[in-house]
């Protein structure tokens, strides 16, 4: 997420342009990777899919996101969609919206700066065969193998192709429209 500096940043710089792109909707997702045998996710709104045939998607990810560190060395990763399920995804949004190196939040002190928080000790979850978490409590999920990865300046957009998906509840997904803070600008 970025930081209510930064946002504040981007509204001055931009105005307008900015209050205009947070209307837009999106579908609130968490997008699992690994690293060392140990998966990770982070919660995503920038996803969709690109192509029919063969089934392919994108993701949206901040240029210095330890997801995209990780997808970037083993071309694996998840897309989990949150379920409405009044509140339950939101429940399990609030799992991921802290970033995996707290030293990320601008003014964080120490002992924190440097701790690692471990996002998925208390949710439910099973791992694909290339590692990603598949998150029990979502309405869909996707798995994925990188193809592409494409800058869009400070954002970079990794297009995956589809290997496997499930849709795994039947409720309305749980969009940008049904949580507190905004990402976008």
């Amino acid at each position: 997420m970025v930081s209510q500096n930064t946002d504040s940043a981007l509204r001055a710089e931009h105005g307008s342009i900015a209050d205009a792109v947070e209307e837009m909707p999106y579908g609130v997702y968490i997008v699992g990777t690994t690293r060392g045998g140990e998966p990770n996710g982070m919660i995503a709104d920038w996803v969709m899919q690109v192509a029919f045939q063969p089934h392919r998607v994108a993701v949206s990810f901040e240029n210095d996101s330890y997801s995209l560190a990780s997808i970037r060395q083993n071309n694996a990763f998840t897309v989990n969609l949150l379920a409405h399920a009044s509140g339950a995804g939101m429940a399990l949004a609030q799992h991921f919206v802290q970033p995996h190196r707290a030293a990320k939040i601008k003014g964080r002190g120490q002992p924190l700066v440097s701790s690692t928080y471990e996002k998925l000790d208390a949710v439910d979850h099973t791992l694909t065969t290339r590692g990603c978490p598949v998150l029990d409590g979502a309405l869909m999920w996707l798995d994925c193998e990188a193809e592409q990865f494409v800058d869009v300046g400070d954002h970079t957009l990794v297009v995956g192709h589809v290997l496997d998906g499930r849709v795994a509840t039947s409720d309305r997904p749980l969009t940008s429209v049904d949580i507190p803070w905004p990402y976008s600008g």
